[in-house]
């Protein structure tokens, strides 16, 4: 039994789990609009998620202590650079394009670990959430539509009112999390949660996400529309039921569960 506990420890710490909700959440997308799946595309993106996850997480960490840095830990920067070499030879199986569009996101991730004079991107606690948010939507909503024949001037079009909505999917998903870290965050820190507080920004979580199905129920099949009641009332359910001290695990896995979820339905019902 410990041997699995451990097992399931270095699936959530190894950003495995959360990899693999951005992988669904681009598997939404191909289903939502009918595209051809690229699995070399989902692998690059898998493998992407892992190494910019983990890099954001433990670079701090082991370039203060990497003289004595826990097993656990050098575990996971072994399975990081597994990971990384296997980044790299996918590169040379995705569209050049993909690839840039990558490395602007990618950008951003360091910017997000790495200071920018005193500050880096994670201690300007209201845009990081967006910029996190950004990153996913822009990852899971637009690579699937970026092949060798896509045209550059196509990009403004993707900017619209899904990806919109995906934006603030991520950042709805993200609202226990901050939530959670509220007792941890430092006092100079402004995320959503420490200045609008846990039940206004409850009820905001809500009120958006009213007025997104709404909105839906004019621009989707209305047959299908239950897709999407079932994607909100998940997320109201998790966001009303944060708290600050949470069970273990309950924002690292069942809330990013969520968008493997949304993933099997709609597999299920939007082919």
């Amino acid at each position: 039994m410990e041997f699995f506990k451990r097992l399931f420890r270095f699936y959530i710490n190894s950003s495995i789990h959360v990899s693999f909700a951005v992988v669904a959440l681009t598997m939404f997308t191909y289903y939502q609009h009918r595209l051809p799946i690229d699995e070399m595309l989902l692998a690059f993106i898998f493998l992407s998620s892992i190494t910019g996850y983990n890099f954001v997480k433990y670079a701090p960490v082991a370039k203060l202590h990497h003289r004595s840095l826990t097993q656990h830990l050098r575990q996971i920067q072994i399975f990081s650079f597994m990971v990384f070499i296997g980044l790299f030879i996918c590169l040379f199986f995705v569209c050049s394009k993909v690839i840039l569009i990558s490395i602007i996101l990618g950008i951003l991730t360091l910017l997000y670990a790495i200071p920018i004079g005193k500050k880096n991107l994670r201690e300007i606690g209201l845009l990081k959430v967006f910029i996190i948010a950004f990153i996913w939507a822009a990852t899971t909503y637009v690579l699937p539509f970026v092949t060798d024949s896509f045209l550059w001037k196509d990009l403004i079009k993707l900017i619209n009112f899904e990806f919109i909505e995906r934006v603030l999917w991520v950042v709805l998903l993200m609202i226990p999390f901050e939530i959670r870290d509220l007792r941890f965050d430092k006092k100079h820190l402004k995320t959503l949660v420490s200045i609008f507080g846990i039940w206004k920004i409850k009820i905001g979580s809500l009120f958006v996400m009213v007025l997104l199905f709404i909105l839906k129920m004019y621009t989707f099949d209305i047959e299908k529309i239950w897709i999407y009641f079932s994607i909100y009332l998940s997320l109201g359910v998790v966001i009303l039921l944060a708290k600050p001290i949470q069970k273990p695990y309950y924002s690292s896995f069942y809330v990013e569960a969520l968008p493997i979820l949304w993933m099997i339905l709609a597999i299920f019902n939007l082919e």
